[in-house]
């Protein structure tokens, strides 16, 4: 039995899932182990902690680009979008009253419990932050970020999906900043943000960067700076992994066959994408997904 080892961002669960039972139908004799974490979680895991682990999956491109470039991994592959909700249910406070105009005064309001992921190890929770500082500006109230910074406690900077569940299920947490996709795989109901803040629009890329935030870097004690911008999920072949071909084969698969089942799960489908200067750090079998129009440059 060979195995496939994948440590993926917690958004992409449910379609690496999907992939992951159709591949290993087609590949008898191969089991497929996904791990899923906030994504810089993951690539900390192969940088930090030197787990053993075939590919990495983020819901931020950036996120391989900085922390796992240019020793783990020599080329980044662009596969799907997302966008930012705030998400609630029935028993959320004021859940009939809330909206895409006010949202923020309704998380202000006294006893009103909000939350989001750590962003020291998960997109989700530092887009979150970027969002409030877009959000400032785009609803023209001054001090917002902070006012919203100053009410979150750490006790409500959640990253495991199954405790954010619980709480929300169970009332004890009113709104939670994530993604669409997440937010219709659990059947949460959400408000849809503006686009000038939900990172969901390329036409938006310079609106997005206005914001960002410090995150540790790649070495212990080391600092850098996150800026705003589209939601771009990557995926790479990690350097040294322990069953290459078999993951250049699900790579290859992801790329051929992937798009019902990202769409199936609330993605945005786009054609993939790599940055010029990976092109020719792609293996030759994966080449042929990548015509020149399909580059970042």
């Amino acid at each position: 039995m060979s195995e496939l080892i994948i440590f993926h961002a917690g958004s992409l669960s449910e379609p690496l899932r999907q992939l992951a039972q159709y591949f290993e139908k087609q590949h008898p004799g191969v089991s497929i182990h996904m791990e899923g974490s906030g994504a810089r979680q993951a690539v900390r895991k192969v940088t930090d902690q030197g787990r053993l682990c075939d590919i990495v999956a983020s819901a931020d491109y950036q996120v391989i680009e900085n922390l796992m470039k240019p020793d783990y991994a020599r080329f980044n592959i662009l596969f799907a979008g997302n966008q930012l909700v705030l998400s609630f249910t029935d028993k959320s406070k004021f859940a009939g009253e809330i909206n895409q105009d006010n949202w923020f005064e309704i998380l202000l309001r006294e006893g009103v419990v909000y939350g989001h992921t750590d962003p020291e190890l998960d997109p989700a929770g530092y887009r979150a932050r970027l969002c409030w500082q877009l959000a400032e500006r785009h609803y023209k109230v001054a001090g917002l970020y902070q006012q919203l910074l100053s009410k979150i406690t750490t006790t409500n900077i959640l990253t495991d999906r199954e405790t954010i569940r619980a709480m929300l299920m169970a009332g004890e947490l009113d709104y939670f900043f994530g993604y669409e996709s997440t937010a219709r795989q659990n059947g949460y109901q959400f408000v849809s943000l503006p686009t000038a803040i939900n990172f969901s629009s390329a036409e938006y890329k310079d609106n997005y960067q206005q914001a960002e935030i410090q995150l540790s870097g790649k070495k212990t004690g080391t600092w850098m700076t996150v800026k705003g911008e589209p939601i771009m999920y990557g995926i790479t072949l990690v350097e040294g992994a322990p069953n290459q071909e078999l993951a250049l084969a699900f790579l290859e698969f992801l790329l051929a066959s992937g798009a019902p089942c990202l769409k199936k799960a609330g993605l945005i489908y786009f054609p993939p994408k790599v940055l010029a200067s990976d092109f020719t750090c792609l293996p030759d079998r994966l080449r042929r997904f990548f015509p020149n129009e399909c580059s970042l440059r």
